[in-house]
Order: structure tokens, then C-alpha cells, then sequence
């Protein structure tokens, strides 16, 4: 049988599979804007962009080992029979290889016991905001509860309430830092005037 290959040169594949990595994690440092939606391509902690960049950089490196053009190998080379002979067969190693460093990359960065668990599921929706800027759209005041905007897994921006240390009026650009009892604490990117620290 040939080995499945793609129409992708080994240094190609390299290239362009760092580069869609590198892509990613710059996009994903703005998150809750739509370069984290639209060119990181998030769905919940994965970046779709990266894994494909991960799958390019496994096949470019499985091609510098057995490249496709280099023949079937020899007649006495073992065969391997039944469900997972493509994925075994030596010839196949370009997209095995890939396959198998995409899937790692998601594993890496999926929350597997929040999965199995259930248990640290809030906790890991919060922590999935933490470092977005935003918008302040009920005013919050010091140790108080107000209300921010940010973007649902459809990329529409919903409110979700917050609280903050300092007065925050509407309409300032905040920053999520943190999570108290269940509720995203923010702070403003730039200081407000004439505002006060919570009370101790």
C-alpha cells in the first residue's frame, strides 16, 4: 500500500508548521480579542492554529526520516496485518509522527483531570479569562460587584460580573487578573482618577 503523503516538502512542512506555532502563541497572548478567536483559532484551552503548525513540524520530521520518494523499502520487510496496519507500516511514518504530536499538543493542554473530575470545572472557566483586557460596563466599586464584558465560545461578548479592589467607573479597560470566590477580579490598565483602595 503507499503511505498517504501530503503535497508538502519536508522543509516546507517545518516552516510552516513553526510558524503557525509561533502564530498562535502571540495570538493567544491577547485573549478576548479576535485575535485570539479568529487567527489563534481557541477552542476552550486548544489553539486549533498550533496543533495544525504541531501536525506540519511531526510530518516534516517524520519525511527527513523516511521520505516518501525513497521507495516501498525492501521485499523482506515485515508486514504488519489488520486495523492499525497503515498506522505500523514504516512507510507511513511522516503522518503517524504528525498525528501523534497534534494529539500530544492537545492532551498538553486540556485540564485532564478537570475532565475526569468535574470538580475544578468552574474554577478552570474562570482561570480560562484570566489576562483578558476588556471593558468595565457596570461600575465597580472597591471590594464591590459590578459588570465586564467578554467573549463566549461563539465570539459574542456577554457580561459576566466581577469585582476589583479600587472604584472602577464604566467604561474603563481593565484587565482580568485573578479569581475570588468565584467571581474574576479585574484591575484597570490605567489608574483611574480619584479612585479609592478597598477598606481593609
Amino acid at each position: 500500500m503507499v503511505a498517504p503523503t501530503l503535497p508538502i516538502s519536508a522543509p516546507l512542512a517545518l516552516v510552516a508548521g513553526i510558524a503557525l506555532v509561533g502564530i498562535a502563541r502571540w495570538a493567544a497572548r491577547r485573549r478576548g480579542t479576535r485575535w485570539d478567536a479568529l487567527v489563534a483559532l481557541r477552542l476552550g484551552d486548544v489553539l486549533i492554529t498550533e496543533v495544525v503548525g504541531v501536525f506540519l513540524i511531526g510530518y516534516g520530521v517524520g519525511t527527513l526520516v523516511i521520505p516518501p520518494e525513497s521507495g516501498p523499502g525492501p521485499a523482506s520487510a515485515p508486514r504488519v496485518a489488520g486495523r492499525f496496519a497503515a498506522v505500523t507500516n514504516p512507510r507511513n511514518l511522516p503522518l503517524t509522527l504528525g498525528l501523534v504530536t497534534a494529539v500530544v499538543d492537545v492532551l498538553a493542554h486540556v485540564d485532564l483531570r478537570g475532565v475526569f473530575l468535574g470538580g475544578h470545572s468552574t474554577r478552570n472557566a474562570l482561570a480560562s479569562y484570566f489576562g483578558w483586557e476588556t471593558s468595565v460596563i457596570a461600575a465597580i466599586p472597591a471590594g464591590g460587584i459590578g459588570q465586564i464584558t467578554v467573549r463566549d465560545g461563539l465570539g459574542n461578548m456577554v457580561p459576566i460580573i466581577a469585582t476589583a479592589d479600587v472604584d472602577i467607573p464604566v467604561g474603563t479597560r481593565v484587565r482580568v487578573v485573578g479569581a475570588r470566590h468565584l467571581t474574576l477580579v479585574v484591575a484597570p490598565l490605567a489608574r483611574p482618577p480619584g479612585t479609592r483602595p478597598a477598606s481593609a
